[in-house]
C-alpha cells in the first residue's frame, strides 16, 4: 500500500550563489556592510577617523560655486547616516525578515550606499569632475531604490518611514550636492560664462533644480523627506550667496523661493497622495 503523503522534498548538494542571495539573512548582512563601508568613507571624508585630514574637502566649501551652500548645511550628512543606520538596523528586526519592501529594496539600497561610499572617499581625494560624475550616478541609485520602494507596499506604517526616511534625505540632499559639484567643477577648469552672466547661469540651474526636486515629490515615497532636505540645501545656498563670496544676491532670492515651493510641494503632493489611498481603500 502506497502512502499518498508526499514528504518535503530536501535539497542535496551546494547552495547556488543565487540561492544565498535569496535569502534574508545575506540580505541583511550586505545591507549592513554597505551601511558600514558608506558610514567609515563618511567618517574619512570629514576627517573623524583620519589624522591627516585636517580640513573639509574642496567640494564642500562655500565659495567652490554659486551654487555651494554654506558650511553650516553639511551637518545634514549626520542626519543621512542616522537615517542610513536606522533602515540597516530595521532590516535586522525579526518581525521584519519577511518584509515585502525590505526584500525588495535590500539590493538596490545596498548598491546606493556602496556608491555614495565610494563618493566619499572620490570626494576626500580632491577630484571635483570625478566627484561630479560619482554623484550623479549615486542619485541615480538612489532614485531607482526609492522607485521601487514605492511600487511595493510596506505592511506597516513604521516599516515605510524606516525604509523611506535615510534613503529620501539622502536624495533630495545629493540632488543639492551634485549641483554643487558640477557647477564647481566648471568654474575649477575656468569655464566662463557665455551669452549671459555667471548669476544667470546660477539661477538657470537652480530653477532646473527645483524642476528636478518636483519630478521626485510626484513620483517617489518619502516625499517630504526629499521635500526638507532639499529645502535646506536652498536655504544654505541662499544664505551662502548673500554672506559668503561669491555673492549673488538675485540668486539668493531664487534660492529662497526654491525653497518655500519645493517644501509647500512636498506637504501637497504627501497629502494629495495619502488621500488617494483612502480613496483605494474605501
Amino acid at each position: 500500500m502506497s502512502d499518498d503523503t508526499a514528504s518535503p522534498a530536501v535539497q542535496i548538494g551546494p547552495v547556488t550563489l543565487k540561492q544565498a542571495l535569496a535569502t534574508d539573512g545575506v540580505r541583511r548582512v550586505i545591507v549592513t556592510v554597505s551601511y558600514v563601508f558608506c558610514l567609515v568613507g563618511a567618517l574619512v571624508c570629514f576627517g573623524v577617523i583620519d589624522d591627516t585630514a585636517h580640513s573639509l574637502p574642496t567640494l564642500f566649501s562655500p565659495t567652490a560655486s554659486l551654487l555651494a551652500p554654506a558650511l553650516q548645511a553639511h551637518r545634514l550628512w549626520w542626519v543621512v547616516m542616522v537615517g542610513l543606520g536606522i533602515y540597516a538596523a530595521w532590516a535586522w528586526l525579526p518581525t521584519n525578515a519577511g518584509d515585502p519592501r525590505g526584500r525588495a529594496i535590500a539590493y538596490p539600497s545596498a548598491i546606493a550606499m556602496g556608491l555614495l561610499g565610494i563618493w566619499f572617499f572620490v570626494v576626500r581625494g580632491g577630484g571635483l569632475v570625478l566627484g561630479a560624475l560619482a554623484s550623479l550616478v549615486v542619485v541615480a541609485a538612489l532614485t531607482w531604490t526609492l522607485r521601487i520602494a514605492g511600487k511595493v507596499p510596506s505592511r506597516r506604517f513604521l516599516g515605510r518611514q524606516f525604509t523611506q526616511l535615510g534613503l529620501a534625505v539622502t536624495l533630495g540632499w545629493m540632488s543639492v550636492i551634485s549641483a554643487d559639484a558640477l557647477a564647481a567643477s566648471l568654474s575649477a577648469h575656468h569655464v566662463r560664462a557665455v551669452w549671459i552672466s555667471a548669476e544667470t547661469w546660477g539661477i538657470l540651474a537652480t530653477t532646473a533644480l527645483l524642476g528636478f526636486g518636483m519630478a521626485l515629490l510626484r513620483y517617489l515615497p518619502g516625499r517630504l523627506y526629499i521635500a526638507i532636505a532639499m529645502s535646506w540645501g536652498f536655504v544654505w545656498i541662499a544664505y551662502a550667496r548673500v554672506l559668503v563670496e561669491p555673492k549673488a544676491y538675485g540668486l539668493a532670492i531664487v534660492a529662497l523661493v526654491c525653497a518655500l515651493l519645493v517644501l509647500i510641494a512636498g506637504v501637497a503632493v504627501f497629502l494629495w497622495a495619502r488621500g488617494r489611498k483612502r480613496e483605494r481603500v474605501s
